[in-house]
């Protein structure tokens, strides 16, 4: 609602919003920075007031956000966003004020701006004086950040014109960027003692496994961290793979099974048996099919009171039945005389299959992983229903998938969560 008033047609209004977030970000301090998708995109909106005052004060807000987020890297997504506006005095007000706050603040060597390159280039040959002499002032800083040789590329875009005037200007702001000594290569001289060390040591058998324990083994772990995470795909276990060799094997070769929508290979190494999965509830382990379904949501499952819709429980009921057992989805949309009863059986089923995968198969967490949005939105056209056992049941699935969700670590994403919060925040109020 905040974020709404901050680009409020009443000045008043707006002026009250920007100065709350202010205050918030600087009351908050560095943990403010989780907010900023929120707040950073309206709030430069604003720099295309015509009234002076009102872009002074979003430029104060912008100011107390970076500087209690300690820097503007958080910031980075919706500024670039909001720098891809056809508005030249929002764009050339936004600029100047980067630009002025790397002047007091250095850039963390993490601090990635390559997204901005093709804009800021663009906005060298731009009509408005400003909006030029704004990007001009912010190269330097661009070229640390993304690399001189990638803000050159950025020019092939251009008409012949324009890149002719931007690659000079370019070029000049090249000098400002320090010049960082590359490390020497490593000495080979130094590896060899250590290399023929080992075979004189190894007369024996036991000097394997340090060679197994101390290297492989941790990368081992560290590769499946990296493959869960881009599923994502939760936590790993690190002690049980670091054990044997063959433990470590099966690891790598399950997140690729996992990958590959749980095969029978993988269910084999899982310990189960061929068709284990099929017996679940929920089955299938495709994160994408889950992005093609949140993909086409939008804000359908925001439901502010009333009972179910039938329009969306026959929506959900179609998104269900590919990735649910038939016994399930007869429950959950059940139209009989004794419908509510079967609801609450099916949101309890749900519970045990998510209570189950925390900390158990690495199957039955893929599934629940690549299906947790369903019953989130089961519970979401459920959750105004008369019925008080049944929204009990329907908060308890909810608070099942929230577990198992911290369980392995996972980091819900904007359209996850549009799919049950703010039903969940009406219903509270």
């Amino acid at each position: 609602m905040l974020k709404a008033r901050v680009t409020d047609t009443n000045k008043a209004v707006q002026t009250l919003a920007l100065d709350i977030i202010s205050r918030l970000a600087t009351g908050m301090g560095n943990p403010f920075e989780k907010q900023t998708r929120f707040f950073v995109i309206p709030v430069a909106t604003v720099l295309s007031d015509q009234k002076a005052p009102i872009r002074a004060a979003a430029i104060q807000t912008l100011t107390a956000i970076a500087t209690a987020c300690d820097g503007i890297d958080s910031m980075i997504p919706g500024l670039n966003t909001a720098l891809e506006t056809s508005n030249p005095l929002q764009k050339s007000t936004l600029l100047h004020w980067i630009s002025d706050w790397f002047k007091d603040h250095e850039p963390s060597p993490a601090l990635d701006l390559s997204n901005w390159a093709s804009t800021i280039v663009a906005c060298l040959d731009d009509r408005n004086s400003d909006v030029r002499k704004g990007a001009q002032a912010l190269l330097p800083i661009l070229i640390t950040c993304a690399g001189f040789d990638y803000v050159m590329q950025q020019t092939n875009s251009l008409k012949p014109a324009s890149r002719s005037s931007a690659v000079p200007l370019i070029k000049a702001a090249r000098p400002a960027v320090p010049t960082v000594p590359m490390p020497p290569p490593p000495a080979k001289s130094a590896a060899k003692p250590v290399v023929n060390t080992v075979p004189a040591a190894s007369a024996s058998p036991p000097p394997q496994s340090p060679t197994i324990g101390a290297a492989p083994a941790p990368k081992a772990g560290n590769k499946a961290i990296g493959v869960r995470r881009k599923l994502p795909h939760g936590s790993s276990r690190p002690e049980s793979r670091a054990e044997t060799p063959v433990e470590t094997t099966q690891s790598r070769l399950l997140g690729k099974a996992v990958i590959g929508n749980v095969t029978s290979a993988s269910r084999t190494l899982a310990g189960q048996a061929p068709g284990a999965s099929s017996s679940l509830p929920l089955h299938g382990t495709s994160v994408d099919a889950k992005k093609v379904r949140l993909g086409k949501d939008a804000q359908r499952w925001i439901n502010e009171g009333g009972s179910t819709r039938k329009d969306l429980a026959e929506l959900l009921q179609s998104q269900m039945e590919p990735h649910a057992s038939k016994d399930l989805v007869a429950r959950l949309f059940s139209h009989d005389h004794n419908a509510v009863n079967d609801h609450i059986n099916g949101l309890t089923t749900i519970c045990e299959l998510f209570s189950s995968a925390q900390g158990g198969d690495e199957t039955v967490e893929a599934v629940c992983l690549a299906n947790f949005d369903l019953p989130l939105k089961y519970a979401s056209i459920k959750a105004h229903e008369p019925q008080p056992n049944l929204i009990s049941k329907c908060l308890d699935v909810v608070e099942a998938v929230l577990a198992f969700l911290r369980s392995v670590n996972y980091q819900l994403t904007d359209a996850e969560a549009l799919c049950f919060i703010p039903t969940m925040v009406y219903k509270v109020l």
